[in-house]
């Protein structure tokens, strides 16, 4: 083997082993939004590299579908070893940039195809060995450019058009949004098969005689680029309609709670003035009873209307009625599912702020408590306090588990489905219209919810 065939040789090795090491980065990009560290893609990329290199370097090398499919396979197990949340949203990670990967480096194989045609093995250089290797040289360092490109570039363009990373994703969603992979991977495949075909029957390459394969070949791989993005738009818009709509539906359904609670209060107001309107009747019955020295009677009257009194007087008095009455309502579900419930709830005086918000954030609040308070001895306590223009309202639970807060400065909730950490972002969304925040935190066992408004 003389010189020039032996630099040939390394630099096409050498150039194979930088696409290899080039897609792996790139994976391990393209995961990392997606997983709870920075290590976790680290560990992705790394495992993803070293299977690609091992099977490209050692005998017998191995066809290159099923190699990259050993692969993609060996960093979704590293995946799902990592974080075990959230498998549809991976396997379509992982059937998203095999496809990605294969459409992307044949683009630049298509583009390298053509410059090769062109500069590289002319006739009129066909002689000049040095010069050859030169071109084909370059034309691997151009490759090399353009698969960094088209993989960088359409990693990139998923990761920013995908928006709901931290939703969990569902098996009907996985699939709608891997067709376009899998009809890009398919279209290759057939375009590669007739390929073969073709040049195994005439000894010639398709590309080679007839141009117009080539320029076809590209388009097919760059629409099914276009078509991954065009449907995760299209998923995004979705998924927006359908929070939009929720949104809407829990607005109603507070609205409904807000008009059952007005006419709880109302119905608690009639019993106490009917109440009222009679004590004089029971007056005069008591002194009656007393002036003829009637004591039993008269104490066993006394008892049954107290009794009656108690029905009607409001275990909380918060002073507003309202928030009495959603309060009222959490205590006796907190005696049924046998939580001790404590409330130091005080609605302040003179402020703008409204009963409807106050109602929002304390049906949020509570619901949020009930569904995720746990323990031995399980708990929801209530306190409030007022300095000037500042209203505190902190709400504790005990709770069992561990809070995880991802990406953001709010957890995510135990909770799945289409109203996940929905109640939250309604508290903070009416926090935010009184100039305020809130904050959400754990210490030890124990929840702590803190709501800050600007009540003047």
């Amino acid at each position: 083997m003389s010189l020039v065939e032996k630099c040939w040789m390394i630099t096409s090795n050498v150039s194979v082993i930088a696409v290899l090491i080039i897609t792996g980065i790139c994976f391990g990009i393209f995961v990392r939004p997606y997983m709870k560290e920075k290590k976790e893609a680290i560990a992705v990329s790394t495992v993803y590299i070293a299977v690609m290199l091992v099977l490209y370097i050692v005998p017998p090398q191995i066809d290159n579908f099923s190699a990259y499919m050993m692969g993609i396979m060996a960093a979704f197990i590293v995946m799902y070893a990592e974080d075990r949340r959230n498998i549809y949203q991976k396997i379509f990670l992982a059937v998203t940039f095999f496809s990605l990967r294969w459409v992307a480096v044949a683009m630049a194989a298509r583009l390298d195809d053509l410059i090769t045609k062109v500069f590289v093995f002319q006739n009129t250089i066909a002689s000049r060995e040095w010069l050859q290797y030169g071109l084909y040289a370059g034309t691997r360092i151009l490759n090399l450019i353009f698969c960094i490109v088209f993989i960088a570039g359409g990693v990139w363009l998923i990761n920013k058009a995908f928006v709901y990373k931290k939703d969990e994703m569902s098996i009907k969603e996985m699939v709608l949004l891997m067709i376009p992979s899998l009809v890009g991977v398919t279209g290759y495949g057939i375009l590669q098969y007739y390929l073969n075909i073709y040049e195994k029957d005439t000894g010639k390459n398709l590309i080679d005689t007839y141009g117009f394969y080539g320029a076809l070949s590209f388009l097919h791989y760059l629409i099914s680029i276009i078509a991954i993005l065009v449907m995760i738009v299209m998923f995004q818009n979705w998924k927006v309609a359908q929070e939009e709509q929720f949104e809407q539906e829990l607005v109603l359904n507070q609205v409904s709670d807000m008009e059952k609670h007005i006419g709880e209060v109302e119905k608690l107001y009639q019993d106490i003035r009917s109440l009222r309107h009679d004590m004089g009747n029971h007056i005069q019955i008591l002194e009656h009873l007393v002036a003829h020295n009637n004591m039993d009677d008269a104490a066993e009257y006394m008892e049954h209307l107290q009794k009656e009194w108690n029905d009607v007087s409001p275990e909380i008095k918060t002073g507003s009625p309202v928030i009495d009455v959603i309060l009222m309502e959490k205590m006796r579900e907190a005696e049924e599912k046998r939580i001790r419930f404590t409330s130091d709830l005080y609605y302040p005086e003179n402020t703008k702020l409204n009963a409807f918000d106050m109602s929002v954030i304390m049906n949020n609040a509570l619901n949020n408590c009930m569904e995720n308070v746990s323990g031995d001895d399980p708990y929801i306590s209530i306190s409030s306090f007022r300095k000037n223009s500042i209203f505190m309202i902190t709400i504790k639970n005990s709770y069992q588990g561990e809070l995880n807060y991802s990406d953001s400065d709010l957890p995510e909730t135990t909770k799945s489905g289409k109203g996940h950490g929905i109640g939250l972002n309604n508290i903070r969304r009416v926090a935010k219209m009184y100039m305020g925040d809130i904050s959400l935190e754990q210490v030890d066992k124990e929840v702590i919810l803190s709501i800050m408004l600007q009540v003047e």
